[in-house]
């Protein structure tokens, strides 16, 4: 199976890496001096502890990934725009197309930029960063759960996909109800992206403190309550479980405060800023995500 991932950064990068270690033919868009020494040294991929050097092919050259079999899109939401304006022209009509990012915005975007495939939406669960331009650390999880978003003829490989990620010791499962799914994995991020960014304190470390998981907590049923009212059934037992879950994590580092360390712009438009909005929308009130979203922005400088 040939797969290209399509924004190989730090979860692009990670994914690919052992798709290729075990077997799949990987094909990595990038960009920069991260694409530069992936180029010159290939990826030094950081995992479990241990570093391996792992020869690639990579590129910025998007025809390259015309012939795939599988398209990972795994830019990041302020990216996808553009990315999916790329990739116009350049994916195969039978080809499977999956979307990575964070949100809940990007299987409908991809659907709609390509109404005759088929889409997965994807949810990673990983801890992973850049630490220089073509070394990735694995820190943290790592599995992904797929659903059905639109159907056509690469819907055929999912089956396929599955067996690469078995192989590739990538825990993998589709899940049966794909909104569900996303706004399961939105809502970690709501609570735990923008508070370690602003805190530059590990997910863990904001769920040990009272007074820092009582802004967790308000903002996680700020989604719960608008994810009812968009007929999404989350429920107060999915933040006590992302909760527990985080309170036995390692240092995970997450991708808002990674950003603001590389003086780039967060996703909180698309996270913590979305409930605020939406919520406004629908006759509601989202206090605590919209000052998150504040504060975030006056980080960036905004």
């Amino acid at each position: 199976m040939k797969i290209g991932i399509a924004g190989a950064g730090a979860v692009g990068c990670h994914y690919g890496s052992l798709l290729q270690q075990a077997g799949s033919e990987i094909v990595m868009l990038a960009r920069g001096a991260h694409l530069a020494a992936l180029q010159a040294a290939g990826l030094l991929h950081e995992s479990g502890g241990a570093q391996k050097r792992v020869p690639v092919i990579a590129t910025d050259d998007v025809s390259r990934l015309a012939d795939c079999d599988v398209v990972l899109v795994s830019c990041k939401m302020a990216a996808m725009e553009d990315m999916l304006a790329l990739l116009h022209g350049h994916v195969r009509s039978d080809a499977l197309l999956v979307t990575l990012q964070n949100g809940v915005q990007a299987p409908g975007l991809l659907a709609s930029a390509f109404p005759q495939h088929a889409v997965l939406a994807g949810t990673a669960f990983i801890g992973a960063r850049i630490e220089h331009p073509g070394h990735v650390i694995h820190s943290a999880a790592g599995g992904i759960r797929l659903a059905a978003w639109q159907h056509g003829p690469g819907s055929l490989l999912v089956e396929h996909l599955l067996k690469a990620l078995e192989d590739a010791q990538v825990p993998a499962r589709m899940e049966p109800d794909a909104k569900l799914m996303l706004w399961r994995k939105l809502l970690w991020n709501i609570g735990f992206n923008a508070i370690t960014a602003i805190t530059r304190r590990y997910a863990k470390d904001v769920a040990a403190k009272p007074e820092t998981l009582a802004i967790i907590r308000a903002a996680m049923l700020e989604t719960v309550d608008l994810a009812n009212a968009e007929d999404v059934a989350l429920t107060g037992e999915d933040i006590a479980k992302h909760i527990r879950v985080t309170l036995e994590m390692g240092p995970v580092k997450t991708s808002m405060w990674q950003d603001i360390e590389a003086g780039r712009l967060t996703e909180v438009d698309y996270i913590n800023g979305f409930i605020a909005e939406q919520s406004t929308k629908n006759g509601m009130d989202a206090p605590v995500n919209r000052i998150l979203t504040a504060l975030l922005h006056a980080i960036e400088g905004i």
